[in-house]
C-alpha cells in the first residue's frame, strides 16, 4: 500500500471530502500528510488510523466494513478483519473481481450465514 490522496478515500469511505480533511488534520499525525488542499496525500500509517477515526453512521446494521488481510486457498474466498465482529471472517469475492483480488483493501460485507459474508460491489450505473 502506498500513499494515497484524500479525496479517493472520501469517496472509499462515502463522506464528504471536508470531514475527511476535518478528520486528517485532527486525528493524524503530521508526518502522515503531505500535500493541502484536495491535493492532500496519506501515508500507510496515516490510513489505518483515518481508518479507524471514520464513523461508521450510513452502513446498515447486517453490513460491516473490513480489511482484507489473505487469500484462502479457494479462490472463491478471502479473510477480512471486521473490528465489529473481533476478528477475521470469511467472505466470498464477486465472481468479477477474483483475479485482482489483491487490488481492494476496504470491503463492505453483507452476512450470509453464520460463518460466511458476502462482498457488497458498488454499482457503477
Amino acid at each position: 500500500m502506498a500513499k494515497r490522496r484524500l479525496t479517493d478515500l472520501a469517496k472509499e469511505y462515502e463522506i464528504p471530502f471536508e470531514q475527511a480533511m476535518d478528520i486528517a488534520f485532527n486525528k493524524l499525525t503530521e508526518e502522515s500528510i503531505t500535500g493541502k488542499g484536495r491535493n492532500t496525500w496519506i501515508d500507510e500509517v496515516g490510513q489505518e488510523l483515518f481508518d479507524d477515526n471514520v464513523p461508521i453512521k450510513d452502513v446498515q446494521p447486517q453490513e460491516y466494513r473490513g480489511r482484507v488481510r489473505n487469500l484462502c486457498p479457494n479462490p472463491m474466498f478471502a479473510m477480512v478483519h471486521v473490528k465489529e465482529k473481533n476478528g477475521c471472517v470469511k467472505m466470498k469475492i464477486a465472481h468479477k473481481l477474483r483475479p485482482w483480488t489483491k487490488k481492494f483493501t476496504m470491503v463492505r460485507l453483507k452476512q450470509i450465514n453464520d460463518d460466511t459474508y458476502e462482498q457488497v460491489v458498488p454499482k457503477l450505473r
